[in-house]
């Protein structure tokens, strides 16, 4: 089961100080922005400001509606970036979805000087702005893989332009002296698989979340599953919520299908806060006052009644009801299938390098949730990259290079 810490975690935001700016990503927004016709990036920035206020007000209501368009997830990223950036529109600054965000458009305005000796870096940025609005991740690991190689001293880096239908090509050459390498990017979003384990993950929980409702009782339910959580069928949580309500104690369950436990909300850290700070419903804050420590590798859904801050109807100022449902599978079975999704990846990669000098390939994974980093992943990882047979996938060798996240490849 998930390991509480002791400590104090009811410290109250600081009051002053509140008024920097984040002049890196200002420099990446301008940037990217830039490569944009005017006119038409104020047409999509208007829309998505549009988007995000009405939003806000449904949120308002209890109606959480999406915060943003996902066809031009790009101009979301830039909405959110400057308004962290930006201490005068930072209260719209959405921390659930917007911190990784952020990390991400530092590192480019840092490396801005970087990607302007790089060949074929701009065109590369103006297709993220402007062709591929709904996956900004692949362009910006992209662009932070090939400034990372400038900046550890290899002196030729540049793209590979696009050759349209001539198939896909590989992103980068890269040379020092006579080390001569072609680079892929991918990025290991979470496969069909994985997705399909959230949303059966996400069935589970709403059904507890909606007992939880009609019994009056805010409840915090913990499971580490052991099965493939397809296999538990959509009522298996609200089954052990029917078992806790029937008694008065926690009630921990360990089964061949998962190992957990349902208990009570003990209110007394999150209400502290609440006394002088207004939350994020729904964020790490919330579950990190919830449970006394926030563990990363778990998926989470959060659900309740809660009264919006004015203003700030994202943000709860008090809470009435909650229910919080936390998950981490550690299913053999549901790891072998993820990573039977990373070897897919390496050799779609390996298909688009040339057969005239070696490869490398870099596959960025961010540590979120069910996506998360661990060592089981890594050494199923590992041995699929060992029975790979490469000879297969190009005619010279490939070395298998992978992140952990694409925010290192910038360090």
């Amino acid at each position: 089961m998930v390991n509480i810490p002791s400590s104090d975690i009811t410290w109250i935001a600081q009051r002053h100080g509140q008024d920097w700016r984040d002049e890196a990503i200002l420099t990446a927004a301008d940037w990217l922005e830039q490569l944009v016709p005017s006119d038409a990036w104020k047409t999509r920035a208007d829309a998505v400001e549009a988007t995000f206020q009405a939003a806000k007000e449904k949120w308002a209501l209890g109606d959480r509606v999406p915060l943003f368009d996902p066809a031009d997830e790009i101009a979301w990223y830039l909405h959110q970036a400057r308004r962290y950036a930006d201490p005068t529109i930072r209260p719209d600054f959405f921390l659930p979805l917007g911190y990784r965000i952020v990390t991400l458009f530092r590192r480019i305005g840092q490396m801005l000087s970087t990607l302007s000796q790089i060949e074929g870096a701009e065109e590369r940025a103006e297709r993220l702005m402007t062709k591929n609005l709904s996956q900004p991740d692949d362009g910006i690991f992209e662009l932070l893989v090939a400034a990372t190689y400038k900046r550890r001293g290899w002196g030729s880096v540049s793209f590979v332009p696009e050759a349209p239908g001539l198939g896909k090509r590989n992103d980068l050459f890269v040379d020092r002296g006579r080390s001569h390498w072609a680079v892929e990017c991918k990025r290991a979003g979470r496969s069909g698989y994985a997705r399909n384990e959230r949303l059966a993950g996400e069935r589970m929980a709403e059904r507890a979340h909606a007992r939880s409702r009609q019994a009056g009782r805010p409840l915090i339910i913990l499971v580490r599953f052991k099965e493939e959580l397809h296999c538990l069928g959509d009522d298996y949580l609200v089954d052990r919520v029917e078992t806790f309500l029937d008694g008065n104690e926690p009630f921990e369950w360990a089964d061949d299908g998962a190992a957990g436990v349902v208990f009570d909300v003990d209110w007394a850290q999150l209400h502290s806060v609440l006394t002088h700070d207004d939350i994020y419903f729904g964020s790490s804050r919330m579950v990190e006052l919830l449970l006394g420590a926030y563990e990363p590798t778990m998926d989470f859904t959060i659900e309740g009644e809660w009264q919006p801050a004015e203003g700030r109807p994202l943000h709860a100022t008090w809470v009435d009801h909650v229910s919080l449902v936390a998950w981490r599978s550690d299913s053999d079975e549901a790891a072998r299938r993820k990573a039977m999704h990373f070897r897919g990846l390496v050799a779609r990669a390996s298909d688009q390098l040339p057969g005239d000098r070696p490869g490398a390939i870099h596959v960025g994974y961010e540590a979120v949730g069910g996506n998360s980093a661990d060592g089981l992943r890594h050494k199923l990882n590992r041995d699929q990259m060992r029975t790979f047979d490469w000879n297969n996938q190009i005619a010279n060798g490939v070395r298998e290079l992978f992140h952990e996240r694409a925010c290192h490849c910038a360090q």
